[in-house]
């Protein structure tokens, strides 16, 4: 997971997430977004408003999509369902294709 300054922290804790979202309060337009990525390419970016964006970074063919979230829980359960590979559970969310 990389956190608003950047950094990769590797298999992140539900704690540690928590902690690297924390850091999305407050955050600057240059460091506005946290994100995860999953070894298949699959990544999930996350902004202050709850707006995630999920996209393939191995594939461009497959377009992105965005989603905001209803509460912070939702954000960390679809960072969950990602950290342990459960693609098919983050793409069941109401995505739009961007």
């Amino acid at each position: 997971m990389n956190n608003t300054m950047g950094e990769s922290i590797d298999e992140p804790s539900e704690s540690r997430m928590r902690e690297i979202l924390a850091e999305l309060h407050g955050a600057d337009v240059e460091h506005g977004d946290v994100s995860l990525i999953h070894e298949s390419g699959w990544s999930l970016s996350v902004y202050p408003d709850k707006a995630l964006l999920w996209e393939n970074v191995n594939d461009s063919e497959i377009p992105p999509r965005e989603f905001t979230a209803a509460s912070w829980q939702e954000v960390i359960d679809a960072l969950i369902k990602l950290s342990r590979g459960d693609i098919a559970a983050v793409n069941s969310l109401n995505w739009d294709a961007t």
